[in-house]
């Protein structure tokens, strides 16, 4: 049995390293054809890009996994069927279980380190990786001067050149901005010609400017007019630090903050805190909105009981007795016995009864604008006359004239009150939003770790006994067949994925979808290899459908 555990594990791990190499480097491609145009022009050098590649090829590894180990086993159990030593191994009374189960105990081991793997090397690999992606993407393309287009790589110059020679070097007719000064277009240089030349491993550049003129302008102090200045030369040497067209690497702590960039524990502290904020901030606005509902009076309220209609008009009584009232009430309004009445109501009403008897006053009426007037017997001496009466606070019309505009304040204040909290709500509901949708990502990314590499596990249970069944070696039928069943596994996971960001479906069920979505089918493929079922025979199809024919034919 150890001879035959051997043979096995030495049939598949040769596929297997090949087929996972080859997914690998398929996928890297694909991963890196999206960032192709952030690469062009930019003379970022080989170790550049090995480094990258290091690091996403780490990436890939992930998923690269399964796939390896479905197109590795059902090779393996392909070769040994095409071979019949799948046959002579079941004749030696040596079950397919059996024969299944080194390389079940090999795909368990290589689950959990999978599994590590995903916890603690892609992290810290996205981190490096995407960190210099960033660099990448933010470096300048390389010094590249072109005919009849002003060149602006260079800080605070702007060239133009009308002819560039084939030697990459020699310029005609150069134009050159200088903005140095931060003033404009106000120094100018022009040159017949001119080569360029790079200095100090490309860190500088050269440029000797031939038969030409440099045009300045400068303003002079208490002088409305520039002054204006030209210089001829037969030879001028300028040269210009290319410091910033240097690939300027970033702090990598500014990216830790990715769920690509954390490991399991890391991203359940991140879970935890991003539930606790979803909490804190529906809270906080159920508290906050607490106050805006003060006023919450139904309209009946409002009403004074027995009151008369706010309509009906008063008549004015026209008698003596009622006109020395009004008098009387328009001096209390005005004269400053009215605050010892609030203090001592009786006595001051006694002293001023005392002080102004009924025959002291009189009554006059006024032409102009036909109202009454009060004035007492010194004032009427004096020539003074008070000032008309003053709203009746008592009254029926002052009392509906009140709770009118109170109604109105009212209604008013709840309506602003009543925005101020749809825009809270609006704010609140887009930040819990945001929360939300982070908080599914995070679940996502935590629980993808375990499923990819549980990934592992049912494809072996698909490849291995499909290749008993198909009984085909080589890189044909199990590169197709895999590939088949590799695109329905990712399918599934990226439709569940987008579905469980968007809140359509639990995130922890959408990452393991694809994997209990395929498991049945491999414990039902196990169990038509236990039997030796030819479902991919065109004679055991050809029974069936001769049994359905007969039958038929006897109705």
């Amino acid at each position: 049995m150890r001879k035959l555990d051997t043979l096995i594990l030495k049939a598949f791990f040769g596929p297997f390293v090949l087929t996972t190499v080859v997914a690998t480097f398929v996928l890297l491609i694909q991963y890196m054809l999206k960032y192709f145009d952030d690469f062009v022009g930019k003379n970022l050098g080989f170790d550049v890009f090995a480094e990258l590649l290091t690091y996403f090829s780490l990436n890939m590894l992930q998923a690269a996994l399964p796939l390896g180990v479905l197109v590795s086993s059902l090779m393996t159990f392909g070769n040994l069927g095409e071979n019949f030593e799948l046959t002579a191994i079941k004749s030696a009374g040596i079950s397919l279980v059996r024969a299944l189960r080194p390389i079940f105990f090999f795909v368990i081991i290589l689950t959990f380190a999978a599994f590590q793997f995903m916890n603690h090397v892609v992290p810290a690999a996205n981190l490096k990786a995407y960190s210099l992606l960033y660099d990448i993407k933010h470096k300048k393309p390389a010094l590249d001067i072109k005919e009849g287009v002003f060149y602006n790589g260079i800080p605070d110059y702007s060239i133009k050149v009308k002819e560039k020679l084939s030697d990459n070097k020699t310029l005609k007719d150069v134009l050159i901005y200088d903005h140095t000064d931060g003033k404009g277009n106000n120094r100018v240089i022009l040159a017949d010609s001119s080569r360029m030349f790079m200095m100090y491993n490309d860190k500088y550049l050269k440029l000797e400017l031939y038969d030409g003129n440099y045009y300045s302008e400068e303003s002079k102090p208490r002088e409305p007019v520039d002054q204006f200045y030209r210089t001829k030369f037969n030879r001028m040497d300028m040269v210009f630090n290319l410091s910033s067209f240097d690939l300027k690497r970033t702090k990598e702590e500014l990216f830790q903050n990715n769920r690509q960039m954390k490991n399991i524990s890391e991203l359940t502290v991140d879970i935890d805190s991003l539930g606790r904020s979803i909490y804190t901030s529906k809270q906080g606005f159920i508290t906050n909105a607490r106050g805006f509902f003060s006023y919450h009076l139904k309209e009946s309220e409002l009403k004074v009981p027995n009151a008369p209609p706010a309509k009906e008009e008063v008549k004015a009584d026209t008698t003596e007795q009622s006109v020395v009232e009004a008098s009387m009430l328009s001096f209390l309004t005005q004269n400053p016995v009215q605050k010892k009445l609030a203090k001592d109501p009786e006595g001051a009403g006694m002293r001023l009864q005392a002080k102004l008897p009924s025959t002291e006053l009189k009554v006059i009426k006024d032409d102009q604008d036909s109202t009454l007037t009060a004035i007492d017997a010194d004032s009427l001496a004096n020539g003074v006359v008070l000032g008309k009466p003053k709203l009746d606070t008592m009254s029926w019309e002052y009392l509906h004239s009140t709770l009118a505009k109170r109604k109105i304040d009212v209604l008013q204040t709840a309506k602003n009150q009543a925005q101020n909290v749809k825009v809270n709500l609006t704010s609140v509901v887009s930040r819990v939003k945001n929360l939300e949708k982070d908080h599914r990502r995070w679940i996502i990314e935590k629980w993808k770790k375990y499923s990819q590499a549980f990934a592992c596990i049912v494809m072996f249970l698909i490849g291995a006994p499909l290749g008993a069944i198909i009984k085909k070696g080589g890189l044909g039928v199990p590169v197709i067949v895999s590939i088949l069943f590799f695109l329905v596994f990712y399918i599934i996971g990226i439709i569940c994925e987008k579905s469980a960001k968007e809140g359509v479906m639990d995130p922890v069920l959408a990452v393991w979808v694809a994997d209990l979505a395929l498991l049945p089918i491999g414990l039902f493929f196990l169990r038509q290899a236990r039997i030796d079922a030819r479902l991919f025979d065109t004679d055991f199809y050809n029974v069936w459908i001769d049994k359905l024919k007969t039958r038929f034919s006897k109705k």
